[in-house]
């Protein structure tokens, strides 16, 4: 799927603020509204973009965010995988190649509330094997639990998508 350099500009305005209007995006890129409001429809409609809310973690008061590798008994792999997305905490959690069967990414209010975390659920669970904990101290991009996309897109211009 070929993304040209109107839907490459209507992506990235959206990216920065996703309240634009149709009217608005038009007026920025110099285009009609019609074109805006089915160039948007067809990135809908082709899974490229979809309309979501972000909140801040971090306002809505969970401060505190590590990344954590899992070393994971192989056999327990998928059934580890699904007790562990039951937790609102964990944010995101993925099968990774490495050291770690999964990386995963966990907020919490303070790291007293994940130090409870990881000792009341983590430890007990007899399939993880070993964890490894790395603790967000400043980021540099991206934003809370937003990451970053624009630069991949203002790279795409005459790509394929896949």
């Amino acid at each position: 799927m070929k993304i040209d350099k109107l839907n490459q500009q209507i992506i990235l305005n959206l990216q920065t603020n996703g309240r634009l209007s149709f009217l608005e995006l038009a007026k920025m890129l110099d285009v009609s509204e019609g074109t805006i409001r089915k160039r948007v429809s067809w990135l809908l409609a082709q899974g490229v973009i979809r309309v979501t809310a972000i909140p801040d973690l971090d306002k809505l008061g969970y401060k505190f965010m590590s990344i954590v590798g899992l070393q994971i008994r192989l056999a327990d792999l998928r059934n580890t995988a699904e007790q562990l997305a039951k937790y609102p905490n964990i944010c995101y959690l993925a099968n990774v190649t490495g050291r770690y069967e999964f990386i995963a990414i966990i907020f919490a209010r303070s790291s007293k509330e994940y130090s409870d975390f990881m000792e009341n659920v983590i430890s007990r669970m007899a399939s993880i094997v070993r964890t490894e904990t790395f603790v967000n101290l400043n980021i540099y991009k991206g934003h809370g639990n937003w990451l970053d996309t624009t630069q991949i897109i203002s790279s795409l211009f005459g790509e394929v998508l896949e």
